[in-house]
């Protein structure tokens, strides 16, 4: 599971008869306990599902208590676990039901922090031309002892302008803008540009510097991949355009720590993300997030990392990516979705039996077995939080 011979797992199926999330996690919590020397990355993106994952299961029957026993596993919750909430307006965690009694940290974003990653923040945004790109570029080029300077000269008239805040580079004027990265001071492109910029950067985690209390997020991840070390990200509330740019930030932070450090010093690291369509959709090679995704999907048998993803329809997700796994876990899914290139080594009898499973039932399809078989598991050993 997390190499080198093989490496990452993929859930798909119908949403709430599948038990995508709920399979995965058990399969962690299971790796966990027998692997010892693991560390684990979790991007919660519903509610406050895993939010709670150190507390005590209050609803584990009988009967799963006994796989358990089977297993030789314990019923205990997720230990060592360190959530990490967005900031929101007050300064208080933006998240659904926020986990109490537990070790929590605030994360927010200073232009300080990521003024060499803005490419990931404008990862959505279409630049046929490139004009983005050279203003990405030119950020991070300049940048020096905190800031970035733009200058230029036009007609004999010079323009200069310093930023080191998310404030001061929207108030940068246009014509600076324009003269510094593309030569002259009546450019179409600033005006857009900082309209993007402050409709990307418009929610409270991004902020002009981080109280004592909050963190770089990418930094503090990098520093808990320890052995033993759960590590729960929360980006349920935060927009749509956010939540990419905080899993290809870590991404990269994680890409960064296997440059910088010796692999036989790091521990096995599973990274668990939920709705993976959404960030490495099928066909989007060009998309950083995408790229940085990839990249863990590819290389991750060598460095004994697992990418475990899960969504609806597999047909959906980068072939890369799934196409990359060694384990496929697959719930209750359509016939119109089985009939897709991710399910092409399935046969028929297979495929029928995949139509008709039950609630709590996945098929999985390993790559050094013959067949596919039918599993039933346990509930994970956790409090999962009730919803009317």
């Amino acid at each position: 599971m997390v190499g080198p011979e093989g490496a990452h797992a993929n859930a798909t199926g119908i949403s709430g008869l599948a038990t995508k999330t709920s399979y995965l996690m058990f399969l962690m919590y299971a790796l966990c306990k027998q692997l010892k020397n693991v560390s684990i990355i979790i991007f919660n993106v519903k509610h406050s599902d895993l939010l709670h994952i150190h507390e005590n299961p209050t609803d584990i029957s009988e009967n799963h208590k006994q796989m358990y026993e089977k297993l030789g596993l314990d019923v205990k919750p997720f230990e060592n676990v360190t959530y990490f909430l967005p900031r929101g307006y007050s300064g208080c965690a933006d998240s659904d039901d926020p986990p109490k009694d537990a070790n929590c940290k605030l994360y927010a974003y200073s232009l300080q922090d990521v003024y060499s990653d803005l490419n990931l923040l404008f990862s959505e945004v279409p630049d046929p031309q490139f004009t983005i790109d050279a203003f990405i570029r030119y950020v991070r080029v300049n940048w020096q002892s905190g800031s970035v300077i733009f200058q230029g000269v036009h007609r004999d008239q010079r323009y200069s302008a310093r930023a080191n805040t998310w404030d001061t580079l929207h108030k940068v004027s246009d014509e600076v803008l324009g003269t510094s990265i593309y030569g002259f001071p009546t450019h179409v492109t600033p005006p857009r540009l900082k309209r993007e910029l402050r409709r990307l950067t418009s929610h409270s985690i991004f902020v002009e510097s981080r109280a004592p209390n909050e963190v770089f997020l990418g930094d503090a991840i990098r520093q808990n991949i320890k052995s033993g070390n759960i590590n729960v990200i929360d980006i349920y509330r935060l927009p749509t355009i956010s939540q990419p740019f905080i899993i290809g930030e870590v991404m990269r932070r994680i890409e960064d720590l296997y440059r910088e450090q010796d692999l036989a010093t790091l521990p096995n690291l599973l990274i668990f993300i939920d709705e993976l369509n959404t960030f490495a959709p099928s066909g989007d090679t060009s998309n950083p997030i995408t790229e940085q995704i990839i990249e863990i999907a590819r290389k991750g048998r060598a460095r004994r990392t697992a990418l475990f993803g899960a969504q609806q329809f597999k047909s959906e997700v980068h072939k890369q990516v799934w196409g990359n796994c060694t384990l496929h876990i697959v719930g209750r899914t359509g016939s119109a979705e089985l009939r897709t290139a991710p399910y092409g080594e399935l046969d028929e009898h297979t495929k029928n039996s995949i139509m008709n499973l039950r609630q709590g039932e996945m098929v999985l399809s390993f790559r050094v077995w013959r067949y596919p078989i039918k599993v039933t598991f346990p509930k994970p050993p956790y409090r999962a939080p009730s919803r009317r």
